[in-house]
């Protein structure tokens, strides 16, 4: 039976029993930063890194956000070029067809074919100014954007009902990179492009051969000056995916240098962490075979 000892807060048996429990605890600590591949895990283990670690985590995440505001003034940015290109190509099949109806050898029954078509243009034309983004909201209604941009009036006239102009990126710093308003795309009144098709469609109904010829030079200027006025919208357009496009790449570039620094602050050194991580195992074990050999039972064995 092993001789009885005696025990207090001087013993060798207890300094031998705390220095175990403290390479135990190091032993865990170290485990947990290998398993996240971080040096500290609580800030009180490094509370100078861990404070800059936690700007650095705002920081990053201020631009995610910001990142996430750009990608939704592109979003609507590219599906408003698209529109816009849609609206193009019904006016310009429309100056196509005026000029085919101001023919003189056009009878009565081609200008009747024509006209449909221009219905079917004109139509076109009001989908592409109603465009929609992923979320339902319309592109060139402003800020109104729960709404269509432009509705049909009783008398068959098609008006904006937006107001002033949409949101962009604004919550990233960045102003009017949003779809121009309807108007500056599709205009307003007698000078719009839907004043225009009704102008065409009007010229082909026409009777008379010199007042048809007249309706149709009117109309062609009508046609030109919405084509123009589409052609400037879409250089705003594009400049606008411009600015976001390098606002990105800025955000971008930032937050993987923010990524760098959060590596050397908080990385770990995994090579010299196992390393540490294999010693500390070794002199745990080594301490708790000379426990077990210069003591021949464990402390509770002693105290029983």
């Amino acid at each position: 039976m092993p001789t009885p000892v005696s025990v207090n807060s001087r013993s060798p048996l207890l300094a031998q029993a705390d220095r175990m429990r403290a390479l135990d605890r190091e032993i865990e600590t170290l485990g947990k930063q290998i398993s996240l591949g971080e040096r500290f895990t609580t800030p009180s283990e490094d509370p100078a890194a861990a404070n800059r670690a936690a700007q650095l985590t705002r920081l990053d995440t201020r631009l995610a956000s910001d990142k996430r505001s750009l990608d939704r003034a592109s979003s609507r940015l590219s599906l408003a070029e698209t529109a816009v290109d849609n609206a193009n190509a019904a006016l310009l099949r429309a100056k196509e067809l005026a000029l085919m109806g101001a023919n003189g050898t056009m009878t009565a029954e081609d200008r009747q074919v024509i006209a449909r078509e221009v219905a079917v243009l004109r139509q076109q034309l009001l989908d592409s100014a109603n465009a929609k983004d992923e979320s339902g909201r319309s592109l060139f209604a402003g800020s109104a954007s729960a709404t269509d941009a432009y509705t049909t009036l009783p008398d068959g006239s098609v008006e904006w009902q937006g107001f002033d102009r949409a949101a962009g990126a604004e919550a990233a710093g960045i102003d009017g990179a949003s779809p121009p308003s309807g108007p500056l795309l599709f205009g307003s009144g007698e000078t719009s492009a839907f004043a225009a098709l009704e102008k065409l469609a009007a010229a082909l109904e026409e009777t008379d051969p010199d007042l048809r010829a007249a309706a149709f030079a009117d109309t062609l200027t009508g046609l030109e000056s919405a084509t123009n006025r589409l052609i400037d919208g879409q250089a705003r357009i594009g400049a606008g995916m411009a600015r976001l496009e390098d606002e990105t790449d800025r955000i971008a570039e930032a937050r993987l240098q923010i990524a760098e620094t959060m590596k050397a602050v908080k990385g770990l050194d995994m090579t010299a962490a196992i390393a540490r991580l294999d010693a500390l195992k070794t002199t745990l074990e080594a301490a708790q075979a000379s426990f077990v050999h210069i003591y021949d039972g464990t402390l509770f064995d002693r105290i029983g």
